[in-house]
């Protein structure tokens, strides 16, 4: 994202930028490497985070196999399955994982900085929303402070309540620690369903600098609009955001096709949706949607956004995603200052909350198949929210 300040006269005298590599990108969250576009990630703007079990794999896998010229992260997620305590702020490697007489966070995250991926996200656990949740967030902290962080960048994934609940103490914790930090929001479904934690996010990152926005899915834009220094955005659903530990594993849904970006909406939908409730649909003129058309010779460019409606089109439905959210974050880019980006912003958001009156009334006049988001909606900067969508605290 351009910035208005000129280079220091002692530049040649200022440490290097620990986020030099990921500064100013929107990257790619990956969990279940299958059907992510990996060879599609564009080198200048983008980048991967690996996460999950097989973060590491997929890491090693992904530098040796292509020639990415990319940023590259490794995201151990150990807020999937712990909660963080004042004692156990941060999941370690026993001792005999690590090739140290030392133990601790020192230790494993000198084991993970001799990866090959280009930072490393601190092994934090989930940080419930709670007092026990706030001395595990102080403790986290204190132990990041008296550690060497040089290629580490301080997860910190807090319940979504944290923006409403304790913003303040959030903001605090975060303005301390001395490494560049990644905020990862939770929650059992959206965790920016409401206007009041869209209006509140903001204000984290514009509170704390060399702060990042990850896991998360449009988000990311607004957040690198307002301040992030950068972002993710997850390859799936069960990427976009986190989900507390023992609110994983629950029930499959029934719907096995992927969710896939409606660009005029701006919002992610079930392909079998689409496919259902879009009379007149458009054809998509993304690169992976316009090879799609052209491999097959139908004569007509791109896809019909439709199209996507089975299991099998997960990979297609991925591709056009990331083709879709990766070219909004490049025009954005392009403006020449931080006011024009994110003037640039507020008025997609808003012809998109347009757009839904005109989709709704072509599908039927009596009943509003497409509901916009309330994080659109403040993105959009209308003042009225959506009575039928929960505005959770």
């Amino acid at each position: 994202m351009p910035t208005t300040p000129g280079p220091s006269p002692f530049a040649g005298h200022a440490p290097p930028d620990p986020l030099a590599a990921v500064r100013g990108r929107v990257l790619l969250h990956v969990k279940d490497v299958r059907y992510a576009p990996l060879g599609r990630v564009q080198d200048v703007a983008g980048g991967v985070v690996f996460s999950g079990k097989n973060a590491r794999e997929g890491v090693k896998k992904f530098i040796a196999g292509t020639d990415h010229g990319c940023p590259v992260l490794l995201d151990p997620s150990a807020y999937e399955n712990f909660y963080a305590t004042a004692e156990e702020p941060f999941t370690t490697e026993p001792r005999h994982y690590v090739d140290t007489h030392r133990t601790g966070l020192g230790a494993t995250l000198e084991q993970w900085a001799a990866s090959p991926a280009d930072l490393v996200l601190t092994p934090t656990r989930y940080l419930r929303c709670d007092d026990a949740g706030a001395r595990a967030l102080d403790a986290a902290v204190g132990q990041m402070n008296a550690t060497d962080t040089r290629p580490v960048v301080f997860s910190v994934p807090v319940d979504a309540t944290w923006l409403t609940e304790r913003r303040e103490h959030l903001i605090t914790s975060l303005q301390r620690v001395r490494a560049p930090k990644a905020l990862i929001l939770g929650a059992r479904n959206n965790p920016l369903d409401s206007k009041r934690r869209a209006r509140a996010l903001r204000e984290v990152l514009r509170s704390c600098p060399d702060t990042a926005l990850l896991r998360t899915d449009l988000a990311a834009l607004d957040a690198m609009a307002y301040g992030a220094s950068f972002t993710s955005v997850g390859d799936t659903a069960s990427v976009r955001h986190a989900v507390p530990p023992e609110m994983r594993g629950g029930r499959p849904g029934t719907d096995s096709s992927p969710h896939v970006v409606l660009p005029a909406l701006m919002g992610y939908f079930h392909g079998s949706t689409l496919a259902e409730r879009l009379r007149n649909p458009r054809r998509c003129l993304c690169t992976p949607c316009v090879e799609w058309g052209e491999a097959r010779n139908n004569g007509e460019a791109g896809r019909l956004l439709s199209d996507f409606q089975d299991s099998a089109d997960k990979k297609a439905a991925h591709a056009h995603n990331m083709a879709v959210w990766s070219r909004w974050w490049r025009e954005l880019a392009s403006e020449s200052s931080p006011e024009s980006v994110r003037s640039r912003w507020k008025g997609m958001c808003r012809r998109a909350l347009n757009e839904y009156e005109w989709h709704n009334r072509e599908f039927s006049p009596r009943e509003d198949t497409f509901r916009a988001s309330n994080a659109l909606r403040y993105w959009a900067d209308t003042d009225d929210e959506d009575p039928r969508s929960p505005a959770t605290r």
